[in-house]
């Protein structure tokens, strides 16, 4: 397996240079969770068009499609190219990697839960933590910036208490 990776400082400056560019082009950064949450309103209204009307969905819903939006077509072109980039280094490989003191159902369930949290949170917070960590920093948002430093913070604190949990990953 090829395990060669872009430096991370010239990573940053791509990064950077996209994001610029995508306030210069969409008129917004690159957040992700905006177009979850649009799927999953057309998804609704597709099954119950009543939902357009729900004070929450209808921000989605304007023009009856919330998937043509830039976000949207931004999270696709992500998988597209991430799938793209793995094909040729040669890194995809299908496995579930745990602990071998968890089963796979523990796995799932627990990855379950945790992706279930995220996405309540990222609702409540407004938007993702590359929309807070990239846009909101690169706009100089003291939110942004406050939720940077306590997520990192946090993880920092709470990581000794999963490190044994996959000191030995099957």
């Amino acid at each position: 397996m090829n395990n060669k990776y872009i430096n991370p400082i010239s990573a940053g400056i791509i990064l950077g240079i996209a994001l610029f560019i995508s306030f210069i082009i969409a008129g917004q950064g690159m957040g992700a969770s905006g177009a979850f949450a649009r799927a999953t309103a057309q998804a609704v209204f597709t099954i119950d068009p009543e939902f357009a009307n729900n004070a929450y969905a209808s921000k989605y819903l304007k023009h009856q499609n919330a998937l043509v939006n830039w976000t949207v077509i931004e999270v696709i072109g992500i998988f597209i190219g991430a799938l793209i980039s793995a094909l040729l280094a040669k890194r995809i490989k299908f496995e579930i990697t745990k602990s071998k003191n968890y089963s796979i159902i523990k796995r799932f369930f627990f990855a379950f839960v945790g992706g279930v949290l995220i996405a309540v949170a990222t609702r409540l917070a407004r938007g993702c933590t590359s929309g807070q960590a990239l846009d909101g920093a690169s706009t100089f948002s003291v939110g942004a910036w406050i939720f940077m430093l306590s997520a990192f913070g946090a993880g920092f604190l709470v990581a000794f208490l999963f490190k044994k949990q996959w000191k030995e990953v099957e």
